[in-house]
Order: structure tokens, then C-alpha cells, then sequence
């Protein structure tokens, strides 16, 4: 039997597919396009519109892999898949699964090769090598940086995707994955109206939870709900407590929502307080710019903050002007115009960088086809965990979207050995008939609840954070998901919010567990790392 939908109308039986894929971004777009090329037929489901929403085709479209061509100025260098993993584990604070950390590094460069397959353009030197950047925590230049930034990678892999007959379903959320004696049977959907597409295998590949912040570098309407599909299906949820944080800019007063961290720093900007102390210098003095970690950089910047040393300014006036050129024609559209669409010169004037939610690092557990613990469920992007474990390495954010996406969505389509399953022309223009309109907006009385659950998630799971404040927050989640709970009308708005409502508990119940300091979270009560917790935390929803 099916299990129960938890929702007031029963949803029609629309069609059949053998994938479904949540999401709309590189990692949902990458499974989908590899689901297809192994003979599956796809529907995407996104809340958004794909290619556009989420955080992926706002990304700055650098990618870490291990080809050794090195910078502009020293070409080759030495690397490899193992010397990039030994890199990603140590940004992580060794909580990653080397297992999967290997599985990411050995695939990178085919992964980067399979964008290009794709029609997606790579920065390139004189001598046909790819031009790669020093990207912080990076032990040797290996960022490749992407022509035209995320947006070029995402409207590239749209048009691939509708060139394959995808079915992409725009404006229309999941709501529950159906399971038939204890495997995916398909997924229910809403938007205009409910229906359930029948399938033996479904990838929730939907974005982060970045939306649950005050202040975040991407999309704010990354809520996080699929991380909750995933619990409520049984699937292992793990490192709830990990948040990446990033730096974004202020120009003259105007915030600008665009991380701002790794393409300044990987081309040897200067991070600098109000006194003019060149930070990185003072606190990093024997290590390279380009090999200090994100998280050590934020607390850092958040440090100087507090202590009243603020604005934190990026000095980036002694770049050469043929490094301006390269970097204007590699990430000019996705950084550099909106910097100076808002008024900056930044050539010459220095760039307020303020911390902000970057990418929340939790997920569901994943094998190395990025199969979750429930069979037919899979999980790729910044749906899965195990990778970037305390802290995400700069470049591998885009890496793992590819690598991972391409994973799940051939082991998904492995699922259905009958056959590809054809979806009519009817069932396409049906589900066509979900999409809602771009106009809809929040109920006020949801709005406001969205306000404060945001502000209670900032004040307590930021940076720097307490014991407190922490069991504080908790019950105030709890009594939010009471309310909402009570206000639920059966719409999406209600939906998302009690999804929100109810990871932030899960959130702040494993940061109070985790009676250290690792990676970006700083415990004022327990400032020590401690070895004993370099592991993952994990939870599994109890059985009613």
C-alpha cells in the first residue's frame, strides 16, 4: 500500500516516469540530463524557474579540479585527485566521508569536461590550458572558471535538457515521496492543484537551506524543504549543525546578494579593517592567502565586526590590469558588473564584505551513486552530505552539484531495466496546468511568521553562538511550529513554513550536541576543537 498523503485533498494519479528530480539547479539539471543519456524518461520538478531560481546560476561558475595547469603566471603545477581530496577533508575538519570525498575529486575533471561536452566555455591560457585560480583552501591553483559564470553553465544544461524531451515543470513544489513497502513509489506534487507522478525513483536535488537566514549570498527562498521530504521518508539526515557562511558586498550603503569571497581572494585581493590592517597578514602571517580556509576568514572578518574594526574592505587596487582582464572576462557579468551596476568603481574604490549564510552543509547521507538509505531515493547537490563535512573547500560547491548529479541520476535511471517509460503528450500539457503564477506572493500572516522564524535562525545558529541562545531558539521553533501548524490552510506558503519551522529544531538540536568549535561555528562556551567529534552527526526520523 501507498502511504496516507497528509493533506486535504487527494491529489489526482497523473502520469508515470522512471526519474523524478526535485530541483532546478546545476546538481537537479546535471541528474537529469545524465537520467536521460542512460534511457530514463524525466520529469524535473522546481519550485522556481529552472535555470534561473536558486543559487546555482547566480554562482560565480568556478569549479575545483585537479588538472595541474596552473595560474597565469606558473604553469604547470603539481596535482592531483589525492592531493584535492587531502584538501577537501582538511577544509572539512575531517568530518567528510573520504569514501565520497575521493568519489568527487576522481570525477572532477571529467565532470568539467562533460560541461564543455555540453557547450559550457572555460577560461583558457595562450597555451590551451585551462587558466586556474588560486580559490582559498586550495593547496595549488585549481579552480577553472567558467565563461559568463553560473548563468552561462545553467542556460547551457536548459537547453540540453529540453534538447532531450526532460519534461521541466516550473513553479510547482514536492510535497511528499510515496513509498510502496518501504521504497520510493513516486512523488506527490502541488501547485495550481495536487497529483502524484508514479515513480520507481526520485532525486532530490532542490538547493540548501540558505533561506532560513536573515542575510544570505544566493536565493533566499532556499527553505530547505526537501532536507525534510528526505526525514519524513526515513532517509538519514546528517551534519545539521554545519553552516557555511560567506562574505557579500556593500556599496555605498546598497547590499548586494552575490558571494564575494573566492574570486577576489584566489586573484590576491587584501582583506583590510577600519585601522588599515591587512587582516589576512596579521592573523595568517606564514600562510599563503589562497590556502586559508573560508571558515578561518569568517570568523576572522565576523571577529573584527564585533570588536568595533568595522567596515572590512576588500583592497583589490594592486591587481594587474591584465588580471582585470582575465577576471572581467571570466566573472565580469556574474560579480563584477552588479558591483559596478551599484555604483563602484572597483578598480580603484575598496568593497565592503559583510558575512552572510552561504550554503547550509546538512543533507541527507549518500553512497558514492548518491543512493540514500531508502531504496529508490537519491540525493545530489546541496541535498546530499558526507563531502564538504565542517567546511565546503572553494571551487567544489559547483564540483559536487556535477559529479554527484551525474551519479544519482544514472544509478536512478537504472531503476526501470523494463524500459524507457514514454510520457504522452497529454500527461506533458497536464502537468504543464500545475505551474502557478510568477505573480503569487505570501499571505501577510505568513510573511510575518517567516520574519521572525529568520531572525531567531540569525541570532542563534550564526557564527558565533551559545549554549543559551541555542536551547533558547530551539523551544521558539517548536512554539512556531505549533502556530503554523494551527494557521495551515493546505497551501504551499503553510507547507514550506512548517518545513522551515521544523529543520531550524533539527538544526539547533545538533549544534547543542556538538560541544565544540569546528568549521565556520564557533562555541563562545566551548572555544576548543575537539577530536572526538570529527565525525558526522546523524538522525533518522523515529517511527510513529
Amino acid at each position: 500500500m501507498l502511504m496516507p498523503l497528509s493533506v486535504k485533498r487527494q491529489p489526482r494519479q497523473l502520469t508515470s516516469a522512471d526519474v523524478v528530480v526535485v530541483g532546478g539547479g546545476l546538481a537537479a539539471l546535471s541528474a537529469a540530463i545524465s537520467a536521460s543519456d542512460a534511457g530514463a524518461s524525466v520529469v524535473l520538478v522546481n519550485k522556481g524557474v529552472t535555470g534561473q531560481a536558486g543559487s546555482s546560476a547566480k554562482a560565480a561558475g568556478i569549479l575545483a579540479a585537479a588538472f595541474g595547469d596552473g595560474d597565469l603566471h606558473l604553469r604547470p603545477v603539481p596535482d592531483s585527485p589525492a592531493k584535492h581530496a587531502a584538501d577537501t577533508l582538511a577544509v572539512g575538519y575531517h568530518v567528510g566521508d573520504p569514501s565520497l570525498v575521493r568519489h568527487v575529486t576522481d570525477n572532477a575533471r571529467t565532470a568539467v569536461r562533460w560541461l564543455e561536452d555540453l557547450g559550457v566555455l572555460f577560461s583558457r591560457a595562450d597555451d590551451g590550458g585551462y587558466i586556474q585560480l588560486n580559490a582559498p583552501g586550495n593547496s595549488c591553483p585549481r579552480a577553472v572558471s567558467a565563461l559568463g559564470g553560473g548563468k552561462a553553465i545553467m542556460d547551457r544544461l536548459v537547453a540540453q535538457a529540453r534538447q532531450r524531451g526532460i519534461v521541466i515543470l516550473d513553479r510547482v513544489i514536492a510535497r511528499q515521496i510515496l513509498l510502496d513497502q518501504g521504497r520510493v513509489a513516486g512523488v506527490h506534487i502541488q501547485g495550481d492543484s495536487h497529483a502524484v507522478i508514479h515513480s520507481p525513483a526520485v532525486i532530490l536535488a532542490a538547493g540548501g537551506a540558505t533561506g532560513l537566514f536573515p542575510s544570505v549570498s544566493g536565493d533566499a527562498n532556499n527553505f530547505g524543504s526537501s532536507l525534510m521530504l528526505g526525514y519524513d521518508a526515513g532517509a538519514r539526515l546528517g551534519n545539521l549543525e554545519f553552516i557555511e557562511f560567506t562574505l557579500i558586498y556593500r556599496v555605498h550603503g546598497q547590499i548586494l546578494r552575490i558571494a564575494g569571497m573566492a574570486p577576489f581572494l584566489s586573484r590576491g585581493a587584501r582583506l583590510l579593517n577600519s585601522a588599515g590592517d591587512d587582516l589576512l597578514a596579521q592573523h595568517f602571517p606564514q600562510t599563503p592567502a589562497a590556502q586559508i580556509g573560508r571558515a578561518e576568514i569568517l570568523r576572522m572578518v565576523e571577529g573584527e565586526i564585533r570588536a568595533g574594526r568595522a567596515p572590512v574592505v576588500l583592497d583589490c587596487t594592486g591587481f594587474s590590469d591584465s588580471l582585470w582582464a582575465e577576471f572581467e572576462a571570466s566573472q565580469g557579468s556574474t560579480t563584477l558588473d552588479k558591483i559596478a551596476a551599484a555604483g563602484c568603481d572597483y578598480r580603484r574604490e575598496m568593497i565592503e564584505v559583510l558575512p552572510a549564510a552561504h550554503s547550509v552543509l546538512a543533507g541527507l547521507m549518500i553512497e558514492t551513486s548518491g543512493k540514500t538509505s531508502i531504496d529508490g531515493l537519491f540525493a545530489a547537490g546541496e541535498n546530499a552530505t558526507g563531502i564538504h563535512g565542517a567546511g565546503r573547500l572553494s571551487g567544489n560547491g559547483l564540483t559536487a552539484c556535477v559529479v554527484m548529479g551525474q551519479s544519482a541520476g544514472t544509478a536512478a535511471a537504472g531503476l526501470s531495466p523494463a524500459g524507457k517509460t514514454p510520457i504522452s503528450a497529454a500527461d506533458q500539457a497536464a502537468l504543464q496546468t500545475l505551474s502557478l503564477p510568477s505573480s503569487v506572493t505570501m499571505p501577510a500572516p505568513f510573511a510575518t511568521m517567516l520574519s521572525g522564524l529568520r531572525q531567531i535562525v540569525g541570532d542563534s545558529l550564526g557564527i558565533i553562538r551559545n549554549d543559551a541562545d541555542l536551547k533558547a531558539a530551539q523551544q521558539e521553533f517548536d512554539a512556531i511550529t505549533v502556530e503554523i501548524m494551527a494557521a495551515d490552510d493546505g497551501s504551499i506558503a503553510a507547507f514550506e513554513l512548517g518545513q522551515m519551522a521544523r529543520l531550524a529544531s533539527l538544526m539547533t538540536a545538533a549544534a547543542i550536541a556538538r560541544t565544540e568549535s569546528r568549521g565556520v561555528q564557533f562555541r563562545l562556551d566551548h572555544q576548543s576543537l575537539a577530536q572526538g567529534w570529527a565525525r558526522a552527526q546523524t538522525l533518522t526520523k523515529p517511527r510513529a
